[in-house]
């Protein structure tokens, strides 16, 4: 294990990080001059570790990053912004060390959920710190891991591929840096875009900045909350953030091929169709059902029924009402979208619609083998043939996931929080939704009746769903840290 090259790229993460600082350092400059000291010790701290791991990293290092380097610098680096992240929180003073760094983790890894009972509770420059560390969490973070990559070979398209999965199908590195600044720069063209039109509509420029920052990372809309729901009395403003909200939870490699006007790979790109269906068919199944139980009118169903399937698919969270008093439908329709998510390669959290649809096809293929034994099946994304080690990959990921699921469930329910809250609150933790049912569901939306011992499950949670299940549990297994030439 190469630590010294590690210990020199974490530094190059945590100067970037030190640089984010500075926003949320200057709205407390001009807003609540209370909380500056907060910024500048966490600048503080940050820019020592960005000076300490540099010199640690001293000197040549004739070392490329490998695989298991690159594991490592992913789990560490998530982690560690996350610890220093807490320090804003924790010095405001109205909570404790372990929530406090249950509200960075929520930040950082894009995951809509709060452990107060009102974000008006918080300071204006805490804010805009959440929402930074949603824009973070959802791109500028992975950038940072892409993008100043000083030692580039086998180790960065690992990490790409934990991150930024199918933006380019030619792995080499000049690619991957192509397809990283190019995604980097339409991600921050469509933030921008969305400030505008926010401004445009009357909305105040640190609300539109702060919103932008929420809806495009998919991290929910937590700027104001005063009453029980993340509803608008604005629709334009909710219509906004809802088709940024989309933008956010679609493969960024989409995008990526329509800036190369590659139409044929965006026509073959069929995870982008199976979630508008999943979007669309949730919708309806909600809708229909909130109408035929005579729950709402038939305008309002449909406007329930589809703002939620929105919101739960792209893993936001955003509530528009108490859905818990919904029909069982309605709300077992929800609780499986937390598990599917969004598009894979997005801000978005989940299992990915992608490796849902291919374990469907594959499902349905060994039916058809078992009817027609002598005939040949293969499983398609579009027009690509799934190879057999690509659908083991899905195959061992989907059931780790499950598995991880489980085990969390019942380590949350330890905490004296139910066995149905506890599977509720693990599907939204790992998923990136953050709000679920029962005790942090739509009416109560805070984590502060939660333990200790229970936020911090949630946060091995939210972290696990963020890094990638494999990427996280990898680096636990002590044979991933004993020498090995062939790694």
């Amino acid at each position: 294990m190469d630590f010294r090259l590690i210990a020199r790229l974490l530094s190059l993460i945590f100067v970037f990080f030190s640089i984010g600082i500075l926003l949320p350092l200057g709205t407390a400059i001009f807003y609540d001059t209370e909380n500056i000291i907060n910024y500048v010790t966490t600048l503080a701290v940050s820019g020592s570790l960005a000076l300490g791991l540099r010199r640690y990293g001293a000197g040549k290092i004739t070392k490329k990053l490998r695989v298991r380097e690159a594991f490592v610098l992913l789990t560490s680096g998530w982690t560690l912004i996350c610890i220093v992240g807490t320090i804003p929180y924790a010095m405001v003073g109205t909570m404790d060390l372990m929530t406090s760094f249950f509200e960075s983790v929520a930040g950082f890894t894009t995951t809509e959920v709060c452990a107060a009972d009102s974000y008006d509770f918080f300071p204006t420059s805490i804010l805009v710190w959440r929402g930074l560390s949603h824009w973070a969490g959802a791109v500028g973070v992975i950038m940072m891991f892409i993008i100043v990559m000083p030692q580039m070979n086998s180790g960065v398209s690992n990490l790409f591929n934990a991150e930024l999965p199918s933006v380019v199908s030619d792995r080499t590195v000049p690619k991957i840096k192509e397809a990283a600044f190019l995604v980097f720069k339409i991600y921050n063209a469509f933030f921008w875009f969305e400030v505008l039109l926010l401004w445009l509509i009357g909305t105040p420029f640190l609300q539109s900045v702060n919103y932008a920052l929420l809806s495009m990372s998919t991290g929910g809309f937590s700027y104001f909350y005063s009453g029980e729901f993340f509803a608008f009395d604005n629709l334009a403003m909710e219509i906004i953030c809802l088709i940024f909200m989309m933008i956010g939870s679609i493969n960024f490699s989409l995008y990526y091929k329509i800036w190369r006007r590659d139409w044929e790979a965006v026509r073959n790109d069929a995870e982008h169709r199976y979630y508008f269906m999943m979007l669309f068919i949730c919708g309806m199944i909600m809708s229909l059902d909130l109408y035929i139980t005579n729950y709402h009118d038939l305008k309002d169903s449909f406007y329930m029924g589809f703002m939620h399937s929105l919101s739960f698919g792209a893993t936001v969270g955003l509530a528009y009402e108490d859905f818990d008093k919904w029909p069982g439908i309605s709300r077992f329709v929800i609780f499986i979208m937390m598990f599917i998510g969004g598009c894979s390669g997005s801000s978005a959290g989940g299992i990915k619609v992608g490796r849902i649809a291919i374990l469907l096809k594959a499902a349905w293929a060994e039916f058809m083998r078992i009817l027609h034994p002598n005939v040949v099946y293969t499983v398609r994304s579009g027009s690509r043939v799934i190879d057999p080690e690509t659908l083991r990959n899905i195959t061992r990921f989907f059931f780790m996931y499950i598995f991880v699921f489980v085990v969390l469930a019942l380590l949350m329910s330890l905490s004296g929080t139910s066995m149905m809250d506890s599977m509720t609150i693990t599907a939204a933790c790992l998923s990136s939704v953050g709000l679920a049912t029962g005790v942090v569901g739509p009416t109560t939306l805070a984590f502060n009746d939660v333990s200790n011992y229970g936020k911090f499950i949630a946060c091995i949670g939210m972290l696990m769903g963020r890094v990638e299940i494999f990427a996280f549990l990898v680096v636990l297994r002590p044979g991933f840290w004993r020498n090995k030439d062939n790694w």
